[in-house]
């Protein structure tokens, strides 16, 4: 892995990475995020800065609650992956709301079918006493890599 993969794949908490994942889908992608923030977000004001937050945290939220979610379901049920199906049978979810639910996971993160290989990293570190009703606390203690 080269010095500047290294850089990208960052560790930090799964609501970080999605938040961060939301700013850029909000400017339409990477390269318009750097053109318009710079690449550090060096031109990004603590107004504007707040404004872009607060428009796109649910979303984000919404994406790192379904991850830990769909890692609890794993740890569970003892599974090394999980399918929408199995994931709305655990949590016993509406068709359509798993469905949009998968729709805003892949669209923040593109790179991936199904939050399987990030929920997994997640389940590593659950440990037992960890149960759904601490779900909504797990997005902002929890980190991953991606």
């Amino acid at each position: 892995m080269t010095r500047e993969e290294k850089k990208v794949r960052r560790k930090d908490t799964i609501l970080a990475h999605c938040l961060a994942r939301a700013v850029i889908e909000d400017q339409g992608g990477i390269e318009t995020a750097v053109e318009t923030y710079g690449p550090n977000a060096e031109r990004l004001g603590k107004w504007a800065a707040l404004r872009v937050a607060i428009k796109v945290t649910p979303k984000a939220a919404r994406v790192a609650g379904f991850i830990i979610t769909w890692a609890i379901g794993m740890r569970e049920e003892g599974r090394s992956e999980y399918s929408i199906t199995e994931y709305q049978r655990f949590w016993n979810e509406g068709e359509r709301q798993a469905y949009r639910l998968q729709a805003d996971f892949r669209s923040l993160w593109q790179e991936f079918e199904t939050p399987n290989e990030l929920a997994s990293q997640v389940v590593r570190q659950l440990d037992e006493k960890a149960a759904a009703k601490d779900a909504a606390s797990l997005a902002t203690r929890l980190v991953m890599t991606a």
